[in-house]
């Protein structure tokens, strides 16, 4: 191999790097927004879902019930 025909492999390799780099980093910072932007909806169906387990407690009428491992408290 000649000394052009690696520098043009090289160049062409840190493109192609450079361009990987870019696009990855983009995308990370978009799922980052996305993830970000999402939190206060979570949270948000957290407090609808403890207000509704508070509504059905009365209604139940006082009976514990097992559920298996994921009985409620």
């Amino acid at each position: 191999m000649s000394v052009e025909t690696v520098m043009a492999l090289v160049t062409a390799a840190a493109a192609v790097f450079a361009i990987l780099f870019c696009a990855v980093r983009k995308a990370l910072k978009e799922a980052e927004a996305l993830l970000l932007a999402l939190v206060p909806v979570i949270q948000a169906l957290g407090k609808v879902r403890t207000a509704w387990r508070q509504t059905r407690r009365p209604q139940e009428g006082g009976v514990e019930r097992e559920e298996g491992p994921r009985a409620l408290p």
